[in-house]
């Protein structure tokens, strides 16, 4: 098998980027318990630990579900408090996020280090590089924010596509940095790059495309996939968006995301990032 991290970002449906905006909270149930249980089930199946960047209001909402991934040997890493991407917040407001995050983290799950942290969105770009210095303040070991191609929504193209110490710019390495880059893994053939790394992708390209692709990637480096608990619920509420959005929020999910999460398992050796780094 070939040794990968998997990564999961454990949130809401409703925190996602399509939904944020559009779902009214108070009137509807956030499934994070009915959505996750299974996933560490799946996990334990195959003998695979990972990475649960947690966004700290799932953790404030589900503090027990939190102690038995911990328990279960995954790791534990940070997702932003309100999992607002970095594009909304100032260095100001995100330090305050993440100091909200390390106490609550300290109160339900004392002794475990929080070595790593993901911008909501993969809003990390060099216009909010400034969060890599506030990670740095606060004991953060590495980051997973780049996305090294450009997408509607993200994207820092030119950057590293294996594990690296980023300079201010993102692109440029920095030896002495403080912390380590793990950039979404994407795989080029020719002129064309694609994203096989997770999420919407995960569910809409073809897997044969996407094992292939993954595998090629392995070669030069480790790879990082990453999913949301909600993407394999059958139960995640249906929200009425414009049919891009809608075809974007809810293909292939339930089941056949399920079968294709399953598919992973079995071709790649799944350890946290931590543990890869």
């Amino acid at each position: 098998m070939i040794p990968a991290a998997l990564s999961v970002d454990l949130e809401s449906y409703w925190h996602a980027e399509l939904l944020r905006s559009r779902v009214d909270r108070g009137m509807m149930a956030d499934r994070v318990e009915e959505a996750t249980r299974p996933l560490l089930d799946l996990l334990a199946q195959y003998q695979a630990r990972a990475t649960f960047f947690v966004v700290g209001e799932v953790m404030e909402a589900h503090p027990q579900l939190i102690q038995d991934i911990v328990a279960a040997g995954h790791e534990l890493a940070c997702h932003g408090y309100t999992h607002r991407p970095l594009w909304e917040l100032d260095e100001a407001t995100f330090e305050a996020e993440i100091r909200r995050f390390r106490d609550l983290a300290a109160r339900i799950v004392p002794q475990t280090p929080i070595w790593g942290f993901r911008a909501p969105t993969f809003s990390l770009s060099p216009a909010t590089a400034w969060a890599l210095d506030v990670l740095a303040r606060y004991g953060y070991h590495y980051d997973s924010s780049v996305f090294p191609m450009k997408t509607p929504l993200y994207g820092v193209p030119r950057a590293p596509r294996r594990p690296y110490r980023p300079g201010p710019d993102l692109v440029t390495e920095a030896p002495d940095g403080r912390l380590w880059e793990w950039p979404m893994t994407v795989w080029s053939v020719g002129p064309v790059t694609l994203p096989v790394c997770g999420g919407f992708y995960l569910r809409a390209l073809p897997m044969p495309l996407i094992l292939h692709g993954l595998t090629r990637a392995a070669g030069r480096g480790p790879v990082v996939i990453y999913l949301h608990p909600w993407e394999l619920d059958p139960g995640t509420p249906r929200v009425p968006l414009p049919p891009r959005d809608r075809f974007i929020t809810y293909y292939h999910l339930g089941d056949a995301m399920r079968r294709r999460v399953e598919r992973l398992l079995q071709h790649f050796d799944f350890l946290p990032m931590r543990e890869r780094l």
